[in-house]
């Protein structure tokens, strides 16, 4: 019997010709036209670099630490002429200068690395602060202990203090990603410059840009305009699905169709399942066609398939317990007038709270955190992540909110749904 029902309720929405130019025509037509005419704005935009801004707190200086290294070399032995000429290599052979001068000033590296200087005393400060990607702290007596290190091979590590932020993993593996290739540069420096290689050209020959396109190719990839609206639009046009699953339902009641389901033994328990399980199987197959089209016709290349099959399953069951609730209402209410408040004016508030026509976050980050709590804002963002090349466990916050609503509008749909028949 509840495969009948299914198979009905599939029937009257295939019949119908409004519902499928609304739920495949539109969309698809809305997404060509968004992606063709913003994707100069949108994939521009895309095409800056992700720079991350890296605080550099100093607790020496050269001038500073100058005198300490001449005093431990002079009681190395080294004096005269010999000192002079040392002191002048070591002085060259900076690492820290290196860093600053040959590294992260030059071309390469400036359009993903910003660099401001800091006092020590500001370090407690500037780790509170969420705009900035990471922190390198370079300790007093970093110099002497390199040139104690690197020249006379003593058991004494140079040691540096990298602060990464949490808040942008993808910056902070940028930073991260050129420090690491500078260490390895100067810690490998004296070994290499005894073969007759000079340490700055050790340093400066590091696969810095490599590693730093790696890190942006590994975890993050631009979101160009046919991929957000293809999204977007997915997300909008699948809550139309209950809306008008709820509407034949009360035709059903309007035609007595539902007064005789019930005489042949369908109870309302029965008779909501179906619809919960109709709505997910629509939500589930629109879905796949919008995919689809963004695949075959957009040329978009879908990344991430798992974390694509948790997101759209997961959304079109929230589809199917919204359209089992919406039909309850419309039950109780006797009236097509939560139909139409549902489609002009949630369905909306939805769609502009969940960034499907423009990213939010643009306008107010207030706004874009209230839209991830939304269940279209939450799969959208969750898609966009997904699809940006990050970990598929970035999802399952998301996913909680969506499920939090299905949970919300079964239990709606089961406590409201009239015990005492329908009448119209």
């Amino acid at each position: 019997m509840l495969f009948s029902l299914i198979g009905k309720q599939m029937k009257m929405l295939i019949r119908n010709k409004q519902p499928l130019i609304i739920l495949l025509v539109m969309p698809i037509v809305l997404i060509t036209i968004l992606s063709l005419a913003l994707a100069g704005v949108m994939d521009n935009g895309a095409e800056e670099a992700i720079q991350a801004r890296l605080v550099l707190v100093d607790e020496s200086t050269w001038e500073k630490e100058k005198a300490s290294i001449q005093e431990f070399l002079e009681k190395e032995g080294i004096i005269g002429p010999p000192l002079e000429a040392l002191l002048t290599q070591i002085e060259n052979n900076n690492p820290i200068q290196l860093l600053e001068n040959n590294i992260l000033a030059s071309s390469e590296i400036e359009k993903y690395i910003s660099v401001v200087h800091k006092k020590p005393e500001d370090l407690d400060t500037i780790r509170q602060d969420k705009e900035v990607d990471g922190i390198l702290s370079v300790p007093p007596s970093f110099r002497l202990n390199y040139v104690k290190s690197a020249y006379f091979d003593k058991q004494i590590e140079p040691d540096l203090d990298l602060y990464l932020s949490q808040e942008n993993e993808i910056r902070a593996s940028i930073i991260q990603s050129v420090i690491s290739e500078w260490q390895y540069g100067f810690t490998q420096s004296l070994a290499l410059s005894k073969a007759g290689l000079p340490i700055e050209e050790v340093m400066g020959n590091t696969k810095k840009v490599e590693k730093v396109e790696q890190v942006l190719e590994d975890h993050e990839r631009e979101i160009p305009s046919s991929i957000y609206y293809t999204v977007g639009m997915l997300v909008m046009f699948a809550l139309y699905v209950p809306a008008f699953l709820a509407g034949f339902a009360l035709q059903e009641v309007q035609w007595k169709v539902y007064d005789r389901l019930i005489l042949a033994g369908v109870s309302s328990t029965l008779y909501t399942l179906s619809i919960f399980i109709t709505g997910t199987l629509v939500a589930l197959v629109q879905q796949i066609i919008m995919l689809s089209y963004g695949k075959f016709a957009l040329k978009i290349e879908w990344i991430g398939l798992e974390g694509m099959i948790v997101i759209v399953l997961s959304y079109s069951i929230f589809v199917g317990g919204l359209a089992a609730l919406l039909t309850t209402l419309q039950f109780r209410s006797k009236s097509d007038g939560i139909l139409n408040a549902f489609n002009g004016f949630v369905v909306s508030i939805f769609a502009f709270l969940g960034g499907s026509f423009i990213n939010i976050g643009d306008i107010s980050e207030t706004l874009a955190n209230i839209g991830d709590f939304t269940p279209n804002g939450a799969a959208m963002t969750a898609i966009l992540s997904i699809q940006k090349g990050e970990e598929l466990a970035v999802i399952w916050p998301f996913m909680a909110v969506l499920y939090g609503y299905v949970s919300l509008c079964v239990l709606l749909a089961i406590v409201l749904f009239p015990r005492r028949g329908v009448t119209v």
